[in-house]
């Protein structure tokens, strides 16, 4: 009944039935009633009745007679067609107007079907504004605190590096100190040994105090990016936990196959090594693992550097290895790990120095790559 439009199908089919209705009726009645087809049928009728019968003066009163009727007939067909015509007219005139209502109906209702959409979109556009808004916000407010949660987790980790870094010469500090009391007592005490202890004693406190300033230019960010050597980087990270993993009795194993020159954040590229190295030291000793080792290797393949951490520990479970990098997700307790150090890592290599960090287990432990582009300095 109604085309996609939602216009009534009959608008469309009526008049044109009507329009064909009278062309037809119309033009069978004019074939019937036409002046030629009359003069044909006469001259028919004349022979025929020529053939029959010789009076001629009767065949002429026939067919005035039939003339007559002919034009009777014709008259009849004008008055019949003027009234046809006009009731075409009137009834076109009607259905034009009814179809004016529907179709000014119909325009109606598209147009309040049009609005209450366009509502809908709008109401829409404003919810999905706030929602966007609200969105960043929260965005916003989930780094600020991921920063400082991680600000929080470096400063751990770096109080707790110094412990370590401290604890050998805090120790030969005190036997020092124990030498000198014990040839006090014993009045065995001269001032060559005097000089000597302070000699040995200065040595420790500066080694103490350089490894403060090691820690504090080691955590301050790079402001701008520079070209530096991937294994001074590394040794730097290294130099920072090396006791510590002389403590745990962890073999760290530098296989440097070839150095490369890249352009980057050197302090955050050490930050990011070290962070991979303290990670494996510390699923080391959860696992407990026997005759512990890390892997740090260095290689080049044309422009880009590779560099992998790998370890002894057995990897990564299969189901963790898609979620490592996510932020606050850790398998260490919630003491040992915030979560913060992979995904600030992964920031730092993929963001900042435009590489890219992943990792996967092979057959002794779980192995860190990351891969970015240097210089081609052969």
């Amino acid at each position: 009944m109604f085309n996609k439009e939602g216009i009534p199908f009959f608008t469309v089919i009526i008049p044109f039935l009507s329009i064909l209705f009278v062309a037809f009726f119309s033009t069978s009645y004019y074939l019937k009633l036409t002046n030629e087809a009359f003069e044909e049928d006469i001259k028919e009728f004349n022979q025929l009745y020529i053939l029959k019968s010789n009076n001629q003066k009767n065949i002429n009163i026939l067919i005035k007679q039939k003339t007559q009727v002919h034009k009777q007939r014709q008259e009849k067909f004008k008055e019949f067609m003027i009234y046809l015509t006009g009731s075409i007219v009137v009834f076109m005139a009607l259905f034009s107007l009814l179809m004016s209502s529907i179709i000014d109906d119909v325009v109606k209702k598209y147009k309040q079907q049009v609005q209450n959409k366009e509502g809908k979109l709008q109401r829409l556009n404003k919810s999905l504004e706030y929602k966007v808004q609200k969105g960043i916000q929260e965005a916003k407010r989930k780094d600020k605190a991921i920063l400082q949660q991680s600000k929080l987790a470096r400063m751990g980790s770096m109080i707790s590096m110094i412990a370590h870094q401290w604890r050998q010469p805090l120790t030969e500090l005190s036997g020092v100190l124990m030498e000198l009391e014990t040839a006090t007592r014993f009045k065995k005490v001269n001032d060559e040994h005097i000089l000597s202890s302070i000699e040995r004693c200065d040595g420790m406190i500066e080694f103490m105090s350089n490894t403060i300033d090691d820690f504090r230019n080691f955590y301050r960010p790079d402001k701008k990016k520079e070209d530096f050597y991937v294994l001074d980087s590394c040794q730097k990270a290294i130099g920072l936990v090396n006791a510590s993993l002389k403590e745990s009795s962890i073999d760290l194993i530098l296989n440097i196959k070839k150095d490369k020159l890249i352009h980057g954040y050197p302090t955050e590229f050490s930050q990011v090594i070290l962070n991979l190295i303290t990670n494996a030291r510390d699923v080391l000793l959860e696992k407990n693992i026997q005759e512990p080792r890390i892997e740090l290797s260095i290689e080049t393949m044309g422009v880009l550097c590779i560099v992998k951490v790998k370890d002894n520990a057995g990897g990564i479970k299969k189901e963790n290895l898609d979620l490592i990098f996510d932020p606050y997700f850790s398998t260490k307790d919630e003491k040992s790990g915030t979560g913060l150090g992979l995904y600030i890592s992964k920031l730092i290599i993929e963001n900042n120095m435009g590489g890219e960090l992943s990792v996967k287990n092979d057959k002794d432990g779980a192995v860190f790559k990351i891969v970015i582009t240097g210089w081609n300095n052969g």
